[in-house]
């Protein structure tokens, strides 16, 4: 149960975190006028932070969160308009890699931005498998490659529609296209029957991706781990995922070994206006 507290010398009761709150369960006490739960609020409330984050003058106090360990958004500091296009056009997949190990504080911090992404009414249900080193990695990338060559061998028309062959065959000569030689595979996953799962982890992969910019790294989704870790018991047993869970998305991660000079183009938006 969260706990809703106001200080009233501070709040100036203008009803904004009223009309602010996602799931309309503050009002303006007549009284004091100060915002409160309606009946009940307390047990439906999302934890969303939405009244928090917006109170000018930290006002409102929830029992889920610690106002010193809250940042003051300073709007200032943001990217514009342009810095913010240049940056997302300019994305790219990286797939080759330096040979660098990744840091560890690196990882945790690309983690601890992508736990901000947004998920439907906060049910925040992404957790984290990261597999550290290019030894570890190569261990997965046999373990998936094993995985793949039993689909060959046995005709699956997922082997032959994806042409495991031609990964399956170069990692036998030593080139790993699977993992592409990462520092690091990161996993995002949940309960399986939630949901919310796939789209959130698919949200909180992207975060990551974009977050590793700006700390040096690069990163590319790795479709055949996610793949592999819900199909195969050998793979999902090495990443450390119960029965129970689902890998919803896989990113591979490291330094990259060249930086691009141009950004390519795309087709058009396809739109239907109404």
């Amino acid at each position: 149960m969260i706990k809703f507290e106001v200080d009233k010398k501070t709040c100036k009761g203008d009803g904004r975190c009223v009309e602010i709150c996602p799931i309309k369960i503050l009002r303006m006490n007549e009284k004091d006028r100060v915002p409160e739960f309606i009946p009940g609020g307390e047990e439906i409330c999302i934890n969303c932070g939405h009244c928090f984050a917006f109170c000018p003058p930290g006002s409102i106090k929830l029992s889920t969160m610690d106002p010193a360990g809250s940042s003051r958004l300073d709007h200032s500091g943001l990217p514009d308009a342009a810095q913010v296009e240049l940056f997302l056009k300019g994305r790219r997949s990286i797939r080759l890699y330096k040979d660098e190990e990744v840091k560890r504080e690196s990882v945790e911090k690309l983690l601890d931005i992508a736990r901000y992404a947004p998920s439907g009414i906060n049910r925040q249900p992404v957790n984290w498998a990261v597999l550290m080193g290019k030894a570890k990695v190569r261990e997965l990338v046999g373990l998936i490659s094993q995985w793949m060559e039993e689909l060959l061998a046995a005709k699956s028309p997922l082997a032959e529609s994806l042409s495991f062959d031609r990964l399956v065959e170069p990692w036998k000569k030593g080139e790993d296209r699977i993992c592409r030689g990462a520092g690091c595979i990161i996993v995002a996953y949940g309960v399986k029957d939630d949901p919310m799962v796939p789209q959130s982890c698919t949200i909180a992969a992207e975060y990551l991706e974009l977050a590793a910019f700006g700390l040096g790294l690069g990163a590319c989704w790795a479709g055949y781990v996610t793949m592999a870790v819900n199909m195969s018991q050998d793979v999902r047993k090495f990443v450390g995922l119960s029965p129970r869970a689902m890998a919803g998305a896989a990113m591979m991660v490291g330094y990259p070994k060249y930086r691009y000079s141009r950004i390519p183009s795309r087709n058009p938006a396809r739109v239907i206006w109404k």
